[in-house]
């Protein structure tokens, strides 16, 4: 399907320039449910705020630096997206094209490739990064070489980005998840899930997206493209990773909270202080990967699925 969009980059990009990333409007509990739709608005339009000042630390806080909290690539700019390969490096995406290797072990930034367009997702499986862009392209890069490949063009604007079997899935401004099996062409999964800026798999292939504008957490099976509603927020969602305890954790505001999908029951993890983290991406380990604001790097959450 082809679509016709202006794509705007959005003022991010790899290390060594001043950065300023889209992010909460207003600190912790404060923000208005619209700021989601704002949010998706700068998106696509490109522009740029001043972040709220973090909060004060409380018991059972994670507290940025700290023990728990360590910033471990100080260079590494304002990421649009990582994500852990579970084997020793995390990789970064970012809006201006490139895509970075993290090495964990020895703190190595090394560029994997350049030019893959106005990058908004990444996930790592099996050798490979899986790419979306804002210009309604999905890519798979080779992560030994840094040989890309095209695996569908001309959708709408994709954001979060997903492996299960051989299909990766992806989320669109359309509120939809579109599937693209390998060697196959995109179809649509399911439809109406609001905007999700990411998107997550369970071990049983059922996928979860965090709907920001409406405040829900989402369950869908994408055999039938059925949709069920496993949490409702006041606040927008932003993150969505699935444990590996099963559990299915989010990031709302400076909070980080967990739902299990068998039970509806959703518990409270952690709150984040001291950085203006968006997002996160868990490892198989439990640690968690998370960006500051501007040129404030990447960060390791030690254990926070075991909190």
């Amino acid at each position: 399907m082809t679509r016709s969009r202006t794509a705007t980059r959005l003022p991010l990009d790899r290390p060594a320039r001043v950065l300023n990333r889209p992010a909460r409007l207003l600190a912790r509990r404060g923000r208005a449910l619209g700021v989601a739709l704002a949010l998706g608005a700068l998106l696509a339009s490109g522009a740029t705020m001043t972040l709220a000042a973090p909060a004060v630390a409380a018991t059972g806080d994670v507290k940025c630096p700290s023990t728990d909290c360590v910033r471990i690539a100080p260079a590494a700019g304002s990421p649009v997206a990582v994500a852990p390969d579970n084997a020793g490096a995390v990789y970064l995406a970012y809006s201006g094209g490139d895509l970075l290797r993290l090495d964990l072990a020895t703190g190595a930034l090394d560029t994997v490739t350049t030019g893959l367009g106005n990058l908004r997702g990444v996930a790592v499986a099996d050798g490979n990064a899986y790419i979306t862009s804002f210009d309604g392209t999905l890519q798979q890069v080779t992560l030994a070489t840094g040989s890309r490949r095209t695996l569908a063009a001309g959708l709408p604007a994709l954001f979060g980005v997903a492996r299960f079997g051989t299909t990766t899935y992806a989320t669109d401004t359309s509120g939809e998840i579109i599937a693209v099996p390998d060697g196959g062409t995109a179809r649509v999964v399911t439809t109406g899930l609001g905007f999700s800026y990411g998107l997550a798999f369970d071990k049983a292939g059922l996928a979860y997206t965090a709907d920001m504008g409406i405040g829900r957490i989402l369950q869908t099976n994408v055999a039938t493209g059925t949709t069920r509603v496993l949490a409702g927020e006041a606040y927008e969602p932003t993150s969505i990773s699935v444990g590996g305890d099963g559990l299915v954790y989010f990031q709302v505001g400076d909070e980080v909270k967990r739902v299990n999908a068998a039970t509806g029951v959703q518990s409270h993890v952690t709150d984040i202080v001291g950085i203006n983290s968006f997002s996160f991406s868990l490892a198989t380990s439990g640690d968690a990967y998370t960006t500051g604001s501007g040129d404030d790097g990447l960060w390791r959450i030690a254990g926070l699925t075991s909190r």
